[in-house]
């Protein structure tokens, strides 16, 4: 009962964050910078996205740490009809990201920037091919590429983002590329028997949580790189749908006998 309580909470609370900081960060962009678009000196813009940011991420933290704590399976994720396109439509946003990436850019051969767009189509037909297969042991190495893949894409971004000298801009997304790239290393644990609950909804939750902080860059036309949109877009969906599949009553009600522990 008490993890069913703690999981009710958490699914209206994620909504609810991921709005508060889109507005939080909607109000900061029309109203902190001058018109250089530089923050004015003694400005606590950032002060407040940091201290927004780690609220929700400490309430999420502590609202977990009251979930289910038994070792997750693959089991833990529903292969309803739902659930199964949803997860379609974000494998497919991945694998648009990167075709997009390849058709707006001009890359060498062999550039960090080529192979991470080709990167990017290879990872969301992988998430793709995992909602088609059964769930068996062997889909660890169909969900851990993927996880690959979005830590070399954080650091590829890094690359671009040394050159911002704006700690503002770079938060939003540094957040939310971070609890992707977590989320997704610990979604491929379920596979091997091994996956860790509270903290698949935790990073999950705060993928997609933050991923909604990035939008008012996109809808305000502060960022308007169409694959950065989709790629992010579809990790996050895709991280948000196992923190929320994971809050389903059979998954936080299972106990050590029925989980064959």
């Amino acid at each position: 009962m008490r993890h069913s309580k703690a999981a009710g909470v958490l699914r209206w609370a994620a909504p609810l964050c991921a709005g508060l900081l889109a507005v939080i960060r909607t109000v900061i962009l029309k109203t902190a910078f001058d018109p250089q678009g530089l923050l004015p000196r003694g400005s606590r813009a950032l002060l407040w996205t940091v201290l927004a940011s780690a609220l929700v991420f400490g309430g999420l933290w502590l609202l977990s740490l009251r979930l289910n704590r038994l070792p997750g399976t693959e089991d833990c994720f529903s292969r309803g009809p739902l659930w199964l396109f949803l997860r379609l439509a974000a494998g497919i946003l991945v694998s648009f990201g990167g075709v997009m990436a390849l058709l707006e850019g001009s890359y060498e051969a062999g550039s960090p920037e080529l192979l991470g767009a080709w990167g990017g189509i290879a990872a969301g037909l992988l998430l793709i091919w995992t909602c088609a297969v059964p769930a068996k042991p062997w889909v660890f190495w169909f969900r851990v590429l993927p996880a690959l893949f979005t830590g070399a894409a954080l650091v590829l971004r890094f690359r671009n983002w040394s050159h911002d000298p704006l700690v503002i801009h770079i938060l939003p997304p540094l957040l939310a590329w971070t609890c992707c790239m977590v989320e997704m290393t610990l979604i491929s644990g379920f596979s091997l028997g091994a996956g860790h609950r509270r903290s698949g909804v935790l990073f999950g939750l705060a993928a997609g949580v933050f991923a909604c902080m990035t939008l008012p860059d996109f809808l305000l036309g502060l960022q308007t790189e169409l694959p950065e949109l989709l790629t992010l877009g579809g990790l996050a969906l895709w991280c948000a749908l196992a923190g929320f599949d994971l809050l389903r009553a059979p998954v936080q009600s299972q106990t050590p006998d029925a989980s064959g522990g």
